[in-house]
């Protein structure tokens, strides 16, 4: 969940919210909807009780009920027609409606108290039915005889017509459902718009296309916007006075070093310690140098500096006939950084690899996982394990690199540290080592 986007995050959100809101609303109306057709169907199987009641009879002599031969409703007097009708004492069925002439079952009826009415939603039989029923008391000769009067009513239309509502209503909740998605969709990109805007100038100003962030904002992104743009002039302006003291104290150190050098007379003991001396300044000072270029510029592409680093390989080493192989299928693949450092840690190791090289020396680029590979095969006899820590040590040298004062792979460690990366020894398929330098990309 905490790599998630903005824009997906409020997009889940927002459709999380839809599938809670459109299924209650569904329930919610559906419910509605069928309260109101039962309160319907109540009061029209209301208005069809009190009409038997009005048109019912009993005679006194043998309490015989006397009902019309045809009724106003023509639904009582057309068999199977889904209305029905039964007029019920305590001594069993008195009148039943016409339309129930088919029936094979009858049905049990448990009559309401005098003068109360009872609704069942659900009456069941061979099929569903709406049951109404009204007890009333008529006037015989041994007195009021209490008279139940039925009603059913066949539940397949009232079954149709809420199942046509349950599909437009789903229908067009899910249309609404889907226009809403729409229109959440581009509102959500009308609101994080600024935020696309200035994500793609901080990328501008990290490629090194822009140097301060210009355009207007929003009054939440303006503060963003102000403190984005005081730390790229913050560091433009201590890299540049740290650039300047130590291009001053390169100098200062540079002029007594080379009178000391010069001096006349100078014992040969001493020339040795003065040398290293300036071997370890220019380390120091290529040390502090190292990864202070800012994270908002465009990488330098790789293939043209280890071009150039190849050509000088081939005229130093011309006598050893070194084949040098290079393997960058994309020639877009850069490094973030100051282009002096990648010259002086592909120099190094390329120069290191040559040495110990018997014939071939191979080097390729590749990236993986936000990071920027770069490996240095050689053919020669390889460094052992417990030595490799050695070589990155300050003054160190392996015998299979017999000249220079074993300074290079030292700074090579402290430049590589210095632009957060690492740096693997390894044994190479070719038989020697395998250098590995690990760089961050920018992304």
């Amino acid at each position: 969940m905490h790599n998630l986007s903005l824009r997906l995050r409020s997009f889940a959100a927002a459709l999380l919210a839809l599938l809670i809101f459109i299924p209650l609303t569904a329930v919610t109306l559906e419910q509605a909807f069928n309260s109101s057709l039962s309160q319907s169907m109540l009061q029209q199987l209301r208005v069809q009780s009190l009409t038997l009641i009005s048109e019912f009879e009993l005679e006194n002599t043998d309490n015989q009920a006397v009902m019309p031969e045809q009724l106003y409703n023509d639904q009582f007097n057309i068999p199977g027609s889904g209305l029905y009708a039964f007029i019920q004492s305590h001594e069993g069925v008195l009148w039943q409606s016409l339309s129930t002439l088919n029936w094979q079952q009858q049905p049990e009826f448990i009559p309401p108290d005098t003068g109360s009415e009872a609704f069942i939603e659900d009456f069941l039989m061979q099929n569903s039915y709406f049951l109404y029923a009204y007890t009333a008391e008529f006037e015989t000769d041994q007195g009021y005889q209490p008279i139940s009067f039925y009603i059913l009513q066949d539940k397949q239309v009232f079954n149709t017509e809420k199942s046509k509502f349950a599909n437009t209503l789903w229908n067009w909740l899910g249309l609404i459902a889907l226009l809403l998605l729409i229109l959440l969709l581009v509102s959500l990109n009308a609101a994080l718009l600024p935020i696309s805007r200035l994500n793609k100038q901080i990328r501008q100003a990290e490629s090194g296309h822009l140097k301060r962030i210009d355009q207007r904002y929003p009054p939440e992104l303006e503060k963003l916007k102000s403190s984005i743009n005081h730390l790229l002039d913050t560091e433009q302006q201590q890299r540049s006075r740290y650039k300047n003291s130590l291009s001053d104290l390169a100098h200062s150190l540079k002029t007594p070093l080379a009178v000391l050098s010069g001096t006349a007379n100078l014992p040969e003991q001493a020339k040795e310690p003065i040398n290293q001396i300036n071997l370890q300044i220019q380390r120091q000072l290529k040390r502090a140098v190292a990864g202070t270029t800012s994270t908002f510029e465009q990488a330098i592409p790789i293939k043209p500096v280890v071009d150039k680093l190849f050509n000088a390989m081939h005229k130093v080493y011309a006598d050893k006939h070194l084949t040098l192989n290079q393997d960058i299928h994309n020639q877009n693949l850069g490094f973030h950084g100051d282009i002096t450092d990648l010259m002086e840690i592909l120099g190094n190791v390329l120069d290191n690899a040559c040495k110990a090289a018997a014939k071939q020396v191979k080097l390729s680029v590749a990236t993986s996982q936000s990071k920027l590979l770069i490996y240095i095969e050689d053919d020669g006899p390889g460094i052992p394990k417990d030595k490799r820590q050695q070589l990155l040590e300050r003054g160190t040298r392996l015998d299979s690199y017999k000249d220079g004062q074993g300074i290079g792979m030292a700074v090579v460690a402290d430049l590589v540290s210095a632009y957060q990366g690492q740096l693997e020894i390894k044994q190479s398929d070719l038989g020697g080592a395998k250098l590995v330098l690990i760089f961050p990309t920018k992304v």
